[in-house]
């Protein structure tokens, strides 16, 4: 959902906030003389930092989803009725009118909760377009990615290697999207704060998450080739290669990508672009269906004294008491009867099909949405295929499948495979094993010694 925001504050007169009592405002100071460096004060409370400029004018910056929280954590869900309750506050207590606050940038994005650590997927991760990604790291340790371009900036990272919440068993992985610049959002109509107390313009920007992760080349580096002709397998070491897709213009990089998804395809390779679509999409519905809570206080009535930080030389210090709003009695809450649903395939939003659709349909949207089935169905299609294939040769497979969260690996024979649509949906990879030459013993070998034994006799 909508974590960081950035925002000038128009018509907020500055003296409200410098006599708020949550407020403690500071300004740079030269420890040395004591000379004042300049007139702009900045004021920290929990998350949020607020900005009085020389000229008087008001701005804010920071986390909505920790200010919500009421610390420094934002590993949790946040759902648009946390964002709702959020943005409420801002205008309860710091005097922000809503509809004038606008959006300079703004953070997007979802926490995805993993069976397993968030490192398996990163490290499948190749590069964006023709960009390669830098890597976020500590002591030699990759933790996460990121992309920076001038209009917005992707990153993908282990949240709870970041928060330290890894010892508890909790595995996340963090997808955001910080936008810089406020034409990014202008094809949503969101231009001020109150725009996003609106969920119809809210949760269009799945679409946009989608769009950027489709982007993305992810590779499987658990394929080592097996079964590849000598140009295929140089092709495919190419495609894990970030300089191979660096040098490929648009038209080039279109044709190679959709090489490379063919490849992948056939060898049954873990379509990691795929599955991270669907998991974004799943949560991003469920953050933006989540109905508001009632009677929850907020900031948490647990938390008391809090030192906050100011932008000074000087070692001045001080404590501010937080408070706890009640939202129990807030009028104003957004619902709506029919939450908007998407296509798991392109983001598309899908309200006007029948209930419980997942792709976009062809009465709606013509011919073209066939193709949002169809990327659903193909991969079903060609591990059907090759198991079909093995099933009149008799021959061993090796499956790889999920089940439960964990990964694992079984040979069976073609025939003892259950062809359903709910199994073909857990297996990401199959291998065809080749038939190994029959071994005799006992008095089969006898037998087969004692007629070659024959022929040569015959032939001598």
């Amino acid at each position: 959902m909508i974590d960081g925001v950035k925002c000038s504050c128009v018509g907020v007169c500055s003296d409200l906030w410098q006599h708020n009592t949550l407020l403690d405002f500071g300004i740079w100071v030269s420890e040395t003389t004591g000379e004042v460096r300049t007139k702009r004060k900045v004021a920290k409370f929990q998350s949020m930092q607020f900005i009085i400029s020389e000229n008087g004018a008001c701005s804010f910056a920071g986390s909505l989803h920790k200010f919500h929280n009421g610390n420094d954590t934002n590993y949790n869900d946040f759902t648009f009725a946390d964002l709702y309750r959020a943005l409420q506050s801002l205008n309860r207590y710091f005097n922000i009118e809503l509809t004038t606050a606008h959006i300079h940038s703004i953070e997007i994005g979802v926490n995805l909760e993993l069976d397993y650590k968030p490192e398996i997927i990163l490290r499948n991760i190749i590069c964006y377009k023709n960009k390669s990604f830098d890597n976020l790291s500590s002591k030699g340790k990759r933790w996460g990615v990121i992309c920076e371009y001038e209009d917005y900036t992707i990153k993908l990272y282990d949240k709870g290697h970041q928060t330290r919440i890894a010892g508890i068993g909790k595995y996340i992985l963090r997808y955001e999207i910080k936008l810089h610049r406020q034409r990014m959002v202008k094809p949503f109509n969101i231009s001020t704060l109150a725009d996003l107390q609106s969920v119809e313009k809210v949760a269009p920007l799945l679409g946009l998450l989608i769009e950027k992760l489709n982007e993305i080349i992810f590779f499987d580096f658990k394929f080592k080739g097996a079964g590849l002709s000598e140009s295929k397998l140089l092709a495919w070491k190419q495609y894990s290669n970030p300089n191979f897709w660096k040098d490929l213009n648009k038209k080039q990089r279109y044709k190679a990508r959709q090489r490379y998804e063919v490849l992948r395809g056939k060898y049954g390779c873990i379509d990691w672009a795929k599955y991270c679509i669907n998991e974004v999409a799943k949560k991003w519905n469920e953050l933006a269906e989540s109905k508001q809570e009632t009677g929850r206080p907020f900031p948490k009535r647990s938390e008391v004294l809090q030192a906050h930080e100011k932008e000074t030389f000087s070692n001045l210090e001080c404590e501010l008491e937080k408070v706890a709003c009640d939202f129990s009695k807030t009028k104003e809450k957004e619902k709506s009867k029919n939450p908007p649903r998407y296509c798991i395939s392109c983001g598309r939003q899908i309200n006007g099909q029948k209930s419980g659709s997942r792709f976009c349909s062809e009465k709606v949207f013509g011919k073209s949405a066939k193709a949002c089935r169809n990327k659903d169905s193909n991969r079903r299609l060609t591990i059907k295929r090759k198991i079909i294939r093995a099933m009149e040769k008799d021959l061993m497979l090796r499956i790889t499948y999920q089940h439960g969260g964990e990964t694992y690996t079984d040979t069976l024979g073609a025939n003892e495979i259950s062809l359903t649509r709910e199994w073909l949906n857990k297996v990401e990879k199959v291998e065809v094993l080749k038939s190994e030459s029959q071994q005799l013993t006992g008095n089969k070998a006898k037998e087969f010694l004692q007629k070659v034994s024959n022929n040569n006799q015959i032939i001598s």
